[in-house]
């Protein structure tokens, strides 16, 4: 008769102390069986005390020798590092971009990324500290925390109070330099060519060079130039000054221009304009011109002006064609005349809106309106009131309008030292040609409503 056997347990564990696996070897021969005290002992015996598998302890004892997972550790969770999530590209350089037809400007290299106060320019995603982890034998297991996000806050940013964003602190051009972002308030180039490419930027704009033929440059403050303006446009919602000319070029300002001279260009300024020469140009301008220093000379083309013009000439010994027009009566008077019928027509409706409102009160007095009739009732009380308001308006523009037609008599051009014939000098709707060279003089309109010489 063979001997007995008894029953073996037996535990495999890995050197971490993570995961332990028990097998059941039955007794054999009459031998001694394993009984959960038995297992729980070995457990105990190799300091196994943390999450243990009961449903294991007793598939092992059923499972035929074959191992089970008895027990298994909570690895540690490392955290995550903190991190930006950014609103525009990285990107530094010229990003020139294809039409639907696949056309590429190169004159329109996107070097200009405006962007406006306060703008998010990145989330800022802050570490985490993980969890820590514990092994099979309950022994805590340290995690790894995360890292700060690595923040740079560049000329023109700044970190939002809550330390969760990154935004502009002022509005300008937005560009990534090396591993940040920068806000410059003002753009500063050399030269417009196809280096630079057209320039569309929200604030100050300052070429220390030349602005090259077919170029366009617009700005939200003001253009400083440095150089010439050649075959280019230009436009500002602020001022605008040139060192030197406008030849051949589109020039717009939102406030005043300063030039040196212009040559067979188009300028137009909602202030003044200052220059030392004008020749063969269309110019336009709210204030007013004075063409002084140098040869302070307006030569040929159309030159308009809403307030007084000073200049040395007017004119040259060949008799080129000089226009001069001082304020601006008729586009006023059409203006004038349009506001009056709108007027006539908002009166007439307020009139309306009136009677309806006097009627819908009464009805609701003597008893009751129906819902579709209160509904009409609060609607026309708006539109009275709108109307009123549209009413005071117009009014009040007509009112000034009328004052600016009245003021515009007293406009004059000052000629210093000589005007000649060719020049046609207009002040509001009477004009004087110049038959003869003249000295300094005053050109303006006399109590007649002529213009004449002073």
């Amino acid at each position: 008769m063979a001997d007995p056997i008894d029953a073996v347990i037996k535990l495999e564990i890995d050197e971490k102390y993570m995961n332990a696996r028990l097998s059941i070897e039955p007794e054999k021969n009459g031998g001694r069986p394993a009984t959960d005290a038995s297992v729980r002992e070995q457990l105990a015996l190799n300091g196994i005390r943390y999450n243990i598998n009961e449903d294991a302890i007793k598939e092992a004892f059923t499972n035929g020798g074959l191992s089970v997972l008895v027990a298994s550790g909570d690895p540690p969770v490392d955290g995550r590092n903190g991190y930006l999530v950014y609103h525009f590209e990285r990107k530094s350089g010229a990003q020139m971009k294809a039409d639907e037809f696949g056309n590429v400007d190169f004159r329109d290299l996107g070097l200009i990324q405006n962007i406006e106060k306060d703008t998010v320019i990145a989330d800022i995603f802050a570490e985490t500290p993980g969890s820590p982890g514990r092994d099979i034998r309950g022994i805590e297991l340290p995690q790894y925390p995360g890292k700060p996000a690595k923040i740079t806050v560049g000329n023109g940013v700044v970190l939002s109070e809550d330390g969760e964003h990154l935004m502009s602190a002022i509005q300008g051009n937005l560009r990534w330099n090396k591993d940040h972002f920068v806000v410059d308030k003002e753009l500063v180039v050399s030269d417009i060519d196809l280096s630079v490419g057209n320039i569309d930027f929200i604030g100050d704009i300052t070429i220390k060079g030349n602005v090259n033929e077919g170029f366009v440059v617009r700005s939200g403050g003001n253009i400083t130039i440095a150089g010439n303006v050649t075959s280019a446009t230009i436009e500002a919602d602020g001022n605008i000054t040139a060192k030197l000319g406008f030849v051949s070029s589109k020039v717009k300002a939102g406030g005043d221009i300063s030039v040196n001279f212009g040559e067979n260009s188009e300028i137009t300024a909602a202030g003044s304009i200052k220059a030392q020469s004008f020749v063969g140009c269309t110019v336009v301008c709210d204030g007013p011109l004075s063409v002084v220093g140098g040869k302070s000379v307006i030569v040929g083309g159309k030159y308009t002006c809403l307030s007084d013009i000073e200049v040395n000439y007017i004119g040259s010994d060949s008799y080129v064609r000089t226009l001069i027009v001082l304020g601006n009566v008729a586009v006023l008077a059409e203006e004038l005349t349009e506001l009056k019928k709108q007027l006539k027509g908002y009166e007439n409706q307020l009139q309306q809106l009136d009677m309806v409102v006097t009627t819908l009160q009464q009805q609701k007095k003597a008893g009751g309106l129906p819902p579709e009739r209160e509904d009409m009732l609060k609607r026309s009380i708006k539109a009275k009131f709108g109307h009123m308001g549209l009413i005071k308006e117009t009014n009040e523009r007509i009112s000034d309008i009328e004052h600016e037609i009245e003021n515009t008599n007293d406009l004059c051009v000052k000629v210093k030292k000589g005007i000649f014939p060719g020049v046609t000098v207009r002040i509001n709707n009477s004009q004087l040609v110049v038959a003869q060279k003249n000295g300094p003089c005053t050109i303006h309109m006399n109590e007649a409503k002529d213009v004449v010489f002073k």
